[in-house]
């Protein structure tokens, strides 16, 4: 049988007042997904096409590609902003083959309703599609009834079949390793840099209220087993089957929520990664759970960068409303940690929090000073459906309980305006560099100068959109420069980026 996964990889942004497309985000990432189906359904006979879309296409190319591929099935990867794109393709999709459907991925697992109800999606996945999906097509092949699979919903003769979910697969080292060869990875942007994505693991422990974790996590009759981690032993074959197909790379970036740590996992994996791959790396990390041990043998296997989610400098917000149960003291250490192994740190905080006010933007604002992460990341807070922040966001007024995914959708409270969201979006890390230089001053000074720029922060009274316009102008710049650098000039990019990270590429 012929499976062709469709995979639109790029985002639409939309003003939520206007409705007005305001930007088109380019894609090209690995999808661990597909590449981990398409081995299984390859090991069982089928043949595997992957039609991976970057940028948006007009409806004549997508149906004349689709064509040439000419699947018995086809497998739409369904993300949350991505599916008006996919409500669309599916349309395009009947209108040119008479082929059955199928949607897959994070949207359909947490809203089924919604994507079952699509018109040109015939079925849909919820969860993990590996068994599911291989016995679905493996019944479609050879003829035989598919509406009782389970994890499978199935729409046919105006009757929908929803099935029940399976447990997870609880040894996830079964699987043949990743389809790899299915991408383009010339089309890749990770190739541009020398670097590779890499996912040793499936789900999180964790129920961050943002998060669409605990949601997915709940759908499982097994949901106590739904973290799960590939052996060091098989995550070496990964690795090392990855450099056979982009023998190029220079740099590897771990995507997994944790590298784990308990059981000797971390010093066995450690220990045979620097005895057979040798690479430098970045990973993410939970601050509560780094150790100067872990710090020290991350660093030693290679580690130069490690992402943490601060998410917010004030408890209340960090602990209550994102229910992160970890304490300012345990980032700090974490922080410390890295820089005493001379690991570059880089800090995930979010402005636009419900129930945030400027004041408790400037916790966190003092909080990535104290930490002195080397880099601080803060977008606006997108409150993704079917999440418990977006309920508490909905039932307070803040969002609409219905939206276009494509939206840029944020937070309306009274407490933070759109114009003061804006605001401290764009000058986060300015006041981040601000308190950094007052922190120097001797104390006479620093003091009163650091009282004098919370009143500045926190006044009611800036000019908030002409400072916001100052600041989208000033980062359009910086960031043409840096794409045009990155893109004309890759190899010196690396030199200049390998020095101010401290890293010795291999």
């Amino acid at each position: 049988m012929k499976i062709l996964f469709v995979y639109p990889d790029f985002k639409v942004n939309m003003d939520p007042e206007t409705g007005r497309l305001t930007g088109v985000e380019r894609g090209g990432w690995y999808m661990e997904g597909v590449g981990s189906l398409s081995a299984l359904l390859k090991q069982a006979g089928h043949e595997v096409d992957l039609y991976h879309l970057t940028d948006p296409v007009e409806r004549p190319q997508f149906q004349n590609e689709l064509r040439r591929y000419a699947p018995d099935l086809i497998g739409f990867v369904t993300m949350t902003r991505e599916y008006p794109q996919v409500k669309e393709y599916a349309l395009w999709a009947k209108d040119a083959l008479d082929v059955p459907t199928i949607s897959g991925s994070y949207h359909p697992t947490t809203m089924p309703e919604e994507v079952i109800g699509t018109e040109g999606i015939d079925m849909l996945c919820r969860g993990e599609a590996d068994q599911a999906l291989l016995e679905l097509v493996g019944r479609m092949d050879a003829g035989e009834d598919y509406r009782d699979v389970r994890n499978i919903w199935v729409k046919q003769g105006g009757e929908i079949f929803r099935n029940e979910v399976r447990p997870t697969m609880p040894d996830i080292d079964e699987l043949p390793l990743p389809d790899f060869e299915l991408f383009d990875f010339g089309n890749i942007l990770a190739t541009q840099i020398k670097t590779a994505i890499v996912i040793l693991s499936r789900g999180c422990p964790y129920s961050c209220t943002y998060c669409s974790n605990k949601k997915m996590r709940d759908i499982y009759p097994d949901k106590s087993k739904y973290s799960r981690f590939h052996s060091p032993e098989y995550s070496i074959e990964y690795l090392k089957k990855l450099r056979s197909v982009f023998p190029e790379v220079r740099y590897l970036n771990f995507r997994d929520d944790i590298l784990p740590w308990k059981g000797g996992w971390l010093a066995r994996f450690t220990e045979l990664y620097k005895r057979e791959i040798g690479l430098p790396f970045i990973c993410n990390y939970r601050a509560n759970l780094i150790n100067p041990e872990i710090a020290r043998m991350l660093r030693e296997a290679g580690c130069y960068q490690m992402f943490f989610g601060v998410e917010s400098g004030n408890e209340f917000i960090r602990n209550e409303v994102l229910n992160r149960h970890m304490s300012t003291e345990q980032i700090k250490n974490a922080f410390a940690a890295c820089r005493e192994q001379g690991i570059k740190t880089v800090a995930y905080n979010m402005v636009g929090i419900p129930y945030e006010d400027k004041t408790r933007v400037l916790d966190t604002i003092k909080l990535n000073v104290d930490i002195k992460a080397d880099i601080s990341l803060n977008p606006i807070y997108y409150p993704y459906p079917d999440t418990k922040l977006f309920e508490v966001a909905v039932a307070e007024g803040f969002v609409p309980p219905a939206y276009d995914y494509r939206e840029d959708r944020y937070v309306d409270q009274p407490t933070l305006p759109r114009d003061q969201l804006f605001f401290v979006r764009r000058y986060f890390k300015t006041f981040v560099r601000i308190y950094r230089f007052t922190g120097k001053l001797p104390g006479p000074l620093s003091g009163p100068l650091e009282k004098m720029v919370d009143r500045i922060f926190t006044s009611q009274n800036l000019p908030h959109a002409t400072l916001v316009k100052l600041a989208v102008f000033r980062d359009r710049m910086i960031e043409q420069s840096k794409s045009a650098f990155r893109s004309r000039f890759p190899r010196l990019y690396l030199k200049v980026r390998d020095r101010v990270r401290g890293v010795s590429p291999s």
